[in-house]
């Protein structure tokens, strides 16, 4: 079950927060120019109001409630599957006004200023030392993610890690992108030994060892890839990700799910598994309470007009290019990708799903994205447009393959390596290629293949590719290949795909900060 009583203090946070940090616009008030926050943080109950409110970020419904994964990190397992969208940044037709990129921009520095806050003011507060502790390695950890999101996203970002104490205050200069890595890389590391385990705590929804260590793998992969490149960093993530597979010291925290189809059952059922799921966006509740709602399975999930099954719009469908990568056997292939449609019958002027009809073998591109399905939420009523379900950040399945990804740059295809890839194709029913992989060029294209496989629709593809710098390459590729299969009824799919360029490789600045703060400048392209 979810944390209801974190969810309370949320809605008491952010009713408190809204007037120290909504209210005040440079080009509407001049009286107050300070921001007051000595009012906060006077008792353990304001420390866990306010832990709460660093949290919250991250269930935005601009962030990973939703939007976030649905139009800002289309790659090329899917695509926004209306003809009538032509522009906006699910077809990479925008520009620097787009409110969708400036949403994530505001709303991820609105957790940065919460988080200088609360590591501002907390060490004054009269609790024990050991809640104390965890608290802040939690809000540290989460402030270096905000930061990695950004500068993942935008490049060279504004680093700032003290309380806003002017309104006045707004010309801050870009700080390079290494040094703001640098500051991610050591503000986690410090946390690591603040936080608890995941056993302790109980449930992934809150920051553990293996949600630090997990993410700090995936950050260090990053600066070994593109735009860094730093290669040494492979060593790093080599490091942080056998801490999870192969812990120093205690019991292994963490495995996998013999069933694939359960992770995404329990994220919609309300359900924790923290053998698997390690890190997860907390979503509840149907809007008819004080719970924060998202829009998993709505927006992104398998189109349904029906309130039994669980209303969706069906916005993403399946490429044909993730379709056709999977082997037939493969357990994963018709849980990603819906296999069927719902059929609809009225009778007594209502309208009810009556049965499901499966797609052709002709009939890739109809297929929607199926991870995130309603019909098995346990919630009732259902909300026409908002969902209980958590999204997941951090699976093992990922953790075995950036381990894998990690010993293969740093020491070639070893057993090692083999055996964290294998692992995960053997829990997909996919055959045992370890014989085949006997090249380090063997084990990456393997390895960049099983990302595709496992992890499509979770928000990380793009990601991938970037890192990877083949995000241009292998967009535009995707395209020709819509253009040449699709048809007339699909073409439209490959939009996205034609219209990236290497600008497309970061985000634009958006409008209004550029107009605010007259330190910033805007990216290559844009």
């Amino acid at each position: 079950m979810k944390n209801n009583t974190s969810r309370y203090q949320l809605l008491l946070l952010v009713s408190v927060l809204t007037l120290g940090f909504t209210s005040c616009k440079k080009f509407l008030e001049k009286d107050p120019t300070f921001i007051v926050k000595e009012n906060y943080y006077n008792n353990e109950t304001d420390v866990n109001i306010g832990l709460a409110g660093v949290y919250d970020v991250l269930g935005k419904e601009e962030i990973y409630g939703g939007n976030y994964q649905l139009v800002l990190t289309v790659a090329d397992d899917g695509f926004y599957s209306r003809s009538s969208y032509t522009a906006g940044p699910a077809v990479y037709n925008f520009d620097a006004a787009d409110a969708s990129v400036a949403s994530v921009w505001k709303y991820l520095y609105e957790g940065i200023e919460r988080a200088n806050v609360f590591l501002s003011r907390i060490d004054g507060v009269n609790m024990s030392q050991a809640s104390k502790d965890a608290a802040k390695g939690e809000v540290k950890f989460l402030r270096a993610y905000y930061y990695f999101m950004l500068v993942s996203n935008w490049g060279d970002v504004p680093l700032k890690t003290t309380p806003t104490s002017s309104v006045n205050d707004v010309n801050i200069k870009r700080t390079p992108q290494r040094e703001v890595y640098d500051f991610i890389t050591k503000e986690m590391e410090a946390a690591e030994g603040m936080v608890k385990t995941a056993t302790a705590i109980g449930y992934g929804g809150k920051i553990s060892k293996s949600t630090v260590r997990g993410i700090l793998a995936r950050v260090y992969l990053k600066m070994a890839g593109a735009p860094l490149k730093d290669q040494s960093k492979y060593a790093e993530a080599l490091k942080w990700a056998r801490k999870i597979v192969y812990p120093d010291a205690g019991p292994k925290e963490h495995r996998l799910l013999p069933s694939y189809q359960q992770i995404f059952t329990n994220y919609a059922g309300d359900k924790y598994d923290i053998g698997e799921s390690i890190w997860e966006v907390e979503l509840y509740g149907n809007r008819g309470g004080d719970f924060e709602a998202g829009r998993i399975g709505n927006t992104l999930g398998l189109q349904c007009n029906d309130e039994a099954h669980g209303y969706s719009y069906g916005f993403v469908n399946a490429t044909k290019k993730l379709y056709d990568s999977y082997e037939a056997q493969d357990v994963r292939r018709n849980w990603a990708i819906a296999p069927y449609a719902y059929v609809y019958a009225t009778v007594n002027n209502a309208v009810t799903v009556t049965d499901s009809t499966a797609w052709t073998s002709s009939q890739i591109y109809n297929r929607n994205c199926g991870k995130f399905r309603r019909a098995y939420e346990k919630l009732k009523p259902k909300n026409k447009n908002y969902t209980p379900q958590n999204f997941p950040l951090l699976r093992y399945a990922d953790v075995l393959l950036m381990l894998a990804e990690a010993e293969n740059e740093v020491n070639g295809p070893t057993a090692i390596a083999k055996q964290a890839l294998q692992e995960v194709r053997s829990r997909a029913n996919a055959t045992d290629i370890s014989a085949t992989l006997n090249t380090a060029d063997d084990m990456r294209a393997a390895i960049r293949k099983e990302r595709f496989l496992e992890l499509s629709f979770e928000g990380l593809r793009r990601f991938d590719l970037i890192r990877w710098d083949i995000f241009v390459s292998e967009m535009n590729q995707l395209a020709t290949g819509i253009q040449a299969d699709a048809g007339t009824t699909w073409n439209f799919g490959a939009l996205a795909g034609r219209n990236v360029t290497s600008r497309n490789n970061v985000l634009p600045i958006p409008v209004l900060e550029l107009s605010l703060n007259k330190e910033m400048s805007q990216n290559i392209g844009w």
